[in-house]
């Protein structure tokens, strides 16, 4: 039928109030994804932080180790050249002779009581001979005892001085030591630093993670809503377009109708006209021309 109406207007107020129904869910969505959103780069913030500080802990640390492992190559190196130094003292050492001063002591007794024996008790020819040959084997070996001794004085003044040294670089050694200690003891302290710092950043990440979970869920439900209140927007533009239109025609068609009518009406206005004037000239002429 021409006047049955396509869309009736309560159903586009229906459609209206379903599009901002949909508008108002978007933005309650929305809403909520900045909140989750704003927390998200809270925490992520924070994790910048935590990363400088990681960062800086770490730097301290490192330069801490390299500090320790320096001194501990230095010790090293210090006790390495004592240990060789102990080594070749008690090389030195092994060729000492026990109680060689004592034994020169005794040869130089000896020749002295054979000479006082040759002076002062009377021998046969051979029997001084034998005893004159015994001084001179004695003078013999108390020569070489005596240079040997002077050697021996020689190695035991080098081994005292390498007593020294050796005690030199073992305080040395103990000095890099203490170093090694000290610089490993605080380097520890900033790696257990850099540890709670990572646990806090991996709890850090989940939780931002967390959020952002969050916040992509509710994102994807806010453009779902979107779609649909831009669906529903078109359909209610669609539906007032056809109501216009329908609106436009129905004006046309009364428009139409009231010129019809007017025509109407101007003729038979005419007609009456025409009508009259003959009436007229009826009256004043006696007849009726048409």
């Amino acid at each position: 039928m021409e006047n049955e109406e396509t869309v009736s207007w309560k159903e586009i107020k229906n459609a209206e109030e379903k599009f901002r129904s949909l508008i108002d869910r978007r933005n309650e969505l929305n809403d909520e994804g900045r909140f989750f959103r704003k927390e998200r780069d809270s925490l992520n913030d924070q994790k910048k932080k935590l990363r400088k500080s990681l960062d800086e802990n770490r730097d301290m640390r490192d330069e801490l180790v390299k500090k320790a492992k320096e001194h501990k190559k230095q010790r090293n190196e210090y006790q390495k050249k004592a240990k060789e130094l102990i080594a070749f003292k008690n090389e030195k050492r092994d060729k000492l002779v026990d109680n060689l001063p004592q034994k020169v002591e005794e040869i130089r007794g000896e020749i002295k009581s054979m000479e006082l024996k040759q002076q002062i008790t009377p021998l046969s020819l051979d029997d001084e001979k034998e005893l004159i040959d015994k001084i001179k084997l004695r003078q013999v070996e108390l020569e070489e005892k005596t240079a040997l001794l002077e050697e021996q004085d020689k190695i035991a003044e080098e081994i005292s001085n390498l007593d020294e040294k050796i005690d030199e670089l073992f305080k040395k050694a103990d000095e890099e030591h203490e170093m090694v200690v000290e610089y490993s003891n605080e380097s520890q302290k900033y790696h257990d630093k850099v540890s709670e710092i990572y646990d806090e950043l991996n709890e850090l990440s989940r939780e931002s993670d967390d959020w952002h979970n969050k916040f992509l869920e509710v994102r994807e439900k806010a453009d779902y809503y979107h779609k649909r209140a831009m669906d529903m927007k078109e359909e209610v533009l669609g539906m007032k377009q056809a109501k216009n239109e329908e609106r436009r025609k129905r004006m046309e068609a009364l428009l139409t109708q009231n010129r019809t009518v007017e025509q109407e009406l101007y003729d038979k206005e005419k007609l009456r006209e025409k009508e009259n004037e003959a009436l007229e000239k009826l009256q004043k002429e006696g007849k009726i021309e048409m």
